[in-house]
């Protein structure tokens, strides 16, 4: 190619860009919303407080890859996989951990858009996409959890299924249900869609082709196997070797109890009781779970999806059953066992379209010259309800919380090779993800330490160590006030690393109320205590980065060939679907660029 045809082509993308920008086209409108999105997750992911079960899954990710692990006890691994990658981009902190969720969340934005168009039109898809952008509900799950990374992918599968239906494409069937096989494999509660999409699948064979094609129904089932062969492979291999399952398998099988006898409380099989009559002895699982709606979303988008949903039933839409049976049944059977707000944040998605639908119908009651106008008024209100329904979750927008500060004030001004005391009343989880490369020691260890510190060969000399203070003496595991004597003693043990030390930082919540004390000293210690110190490192079953491997109770060895081919033929599967994820995001641009 010489110069001129070089300059031509340049010239030519040019004049595209500034056609694009000038035209009419939607499409440049989503692209900002995704901009917005992105942005104001991201603001708010540093905002908000970690949950118990968050610190659970970013603290398993961290040496997820290095460890060779197919999944950990309850989640298969594509998510830990992909969080630990972008640790490994963005660091071990608040960003990292959450990233995937906002990356997800802002793409949602675009696939709302191609979603609504296909099953309405553009004007709808393009107010479903501005309300995506702004839920509060979405956005306050930019969280370092697998349900709006799940989400994402079962809507990627439905807007392929859709495009199937419409074509008779055998790409987007293909692709249809690898993407809700990749869902599954972030989350097994993506298996909850199965139903809904293949008997809508069902449902318009016969309508429209007056017979069933079971062999679709096959085909998914093969793809879908395929997909989830790690999980099945795992569970295999683990009972062959340790008579142990995972955890799910466990709940449902009633195998190998005994291992997870200690959260038994909380795995609540699917009851019907539980659904219509009453959750732990309060208003029925349906209820509850309708309460996360009003406590984290727009009452505005709330209002407008309860009335584009009616409009919707009472529509011709063929698409309307496809979205009946995919909210319905996940809604119903998870309200019924597994009550956690985020894991209905899939409804958020629903929600925009419903929402979008309402708008729309709204306004075309008036007359031409008004219809936008009404529109804008309608949005302005969604934006502002759910700015508000986000300010007070978090209390402002710009800003982190403690722990984002504390990890971002150790990887400046703490020493790696020194050692760290933190106050047992700092929820475990907190302190595991907080200091997981340091030489960190639980109060509740302290006691053990130096009553056996002579006992540790070398000589002591001083050593630099920092203490963690809990100013507001329970942060995250809500009981201390329950425990006087624990209360007590802990502060007995700060009182005397106080002693020895000055306080060099104070670091505030979100709120901007003190929340840490860290302080600084030397004390006269045998670093060969160091490698005791770091034995304490463990949390929810597991050794940091899962190490040593001896200390991590799932991991198995394979005797025969076969299984070790198997392990491997797993990995591979695995490893293949990360790379998968990469390449389905560019295929959806690719698509919103087509349009």
């Amino acid at each position: 190619m010489d110069k001129k045809e070089v300059e031509k082509k340049g010239g030519n993308s040019i004049n595209k860009l500034i056609d694009f920008i000038f035209s009419k086209d939607n499409r440049k409108y989503v692209l900002l919303l995704f901009i917005a999105a992105f942005i104001l997750r991201f603001l708010i992911s540093l905002r908000i407080r970690f949950y118990a079960d968050e610190l659970q899954f970013i603290t398993q990710s961290i040496g997820f890859i290095d460890s060779g692990k197919l999944q950990t006890l309850n989640q298969d691994g594509v998510w830990y996989f992909l969080t630990n990658i972008f640790m490994n981009i963005f660091g071990v902190n608040v960003l990292g951990a959450r990233f995937l969720s906002i990356l997800l969340g802002a793409f949602s934005v675009i696939l709302i858009y191609l979603i609504a168009k296909e099953i309405f039109d553009e004007k709808i898809a393009l107010i479903a996409s501005i309300i995506l952008a702004f839920s509060s509900y979405h956005t306050l799950n930019s969280i370092g959890a697998m349900d709006l990374p799940m989400a994402f992918f079962v809507f990627l599968s439905m807007y392929f299924l859709i495009l199937f239906l419409k074509t008779d494409k055998q790409k987007f069937f293909l692709l249809a249900w690898v993407s809700l096989g990749f869902a599954i494999m972030i989350k097994q509660i993506a298996v909850l869609f199965i139903p809904g999409f293949i008997l809508f699948l069902i449902y318009h064979n016969k309508k429209f082709y007056a017979k069933f094609r079971f062999k679709q129904v096959v085909y998914a089932a093969l793809l879908i196997s395929l997909m989830i062969a790690p999980i099945f492979t795992f569970n295999y291999l683990l009972y062959k070797d340790k008579k142990l399952v995972d955890l799910q398998f466990s709940r449902f099988f009633n195998i190998a109890k005994e291992q997870y006898a200690s959260i038994a409380n909380t795995l609540n099989p699917f009851s019907l009781k539980t659904l219509f009559i009453s959750f732990a002895e309060g208003p029925p699982g349906f209820f509850v779970a309708l309460t996360f709606f009003y406590q984290f979303e727009s009452i505005v988008i709330l209002l407008l999806s309860i009335l584009g949903g009616f409009i919707l039933a009472k529509s011709q839409n063929k698409f309307k059953w496809l979205l009946a049976l995919s909210f319905l049944i996940p809604f119903l059977f998870l309200a019924g066992t597994s009550l956690l707000p985020n894991h209905f944040i899939f409804s958020s998605l629903f929600f925009a379209l419903f929402s979008a639908n309402s708008v729309n119908w709204l306004s075309n009651r008036f007359d031409v010259k008004n219809r936008k106008k009404i529109i804008i008024f309608i949005i302005l209100l969604v934006i502002i309800s759910s700015f508000a329904q986000i300010y007070q979750e978090t209390h402002g927008f710009f800003g982190k919380e403690e722990m984002g500060k504390l990890i971002d004030f150790k990887d400046k001004s703490m020493e790696k090779g020194s050692l760290v005391i933190a106050d047992s009343r700092i929820y475990r989880g907190k302190i595991a993800f907080m200091l997981w490369d340091r030489h960190y020691l639980e109060t509740n260890f302290f006691p053990d330490l130096f009553n056996q510190l002579d006992k540790f060969p070398g000589e002591y000399a001083p050593i630099k160590f920092y203490c963690i203070e809990a100013i507001t003496d329970d942060s995250g595991w809500g009981t201390v006030k329950n425990q006087p004597e624990f209360n007590q003693t802990t502060e007995q043990i700060i009182s005397l690393c106080k002693e020895q030390a000055q306080l060099i930082k104070t670091i505030n919540d979100a709120k901007g109320e003190p929340h840490f004390a860290v302080y600084q000293g030397y004390v006269n210690f045998k670093s060969s205590a160091l490698d005791f110190v770091d034995s304490t490192h463990e949390f929810f079953f597991y050794p940091l980065e899962y190490t040593p491997a001896d200390r991590v109770f799932d991991n198995y060895e394979t005797y025969t060939t076969f299984d070790s081919l198997l392990d491997n033929f797993a990995h591979l599967i695995l490893y293949a679907e990360i790379i998968l994820f990469f390449l389905l995001l560019l295929f959806l641009l690719y698509m919103f660029y087509k349009q």
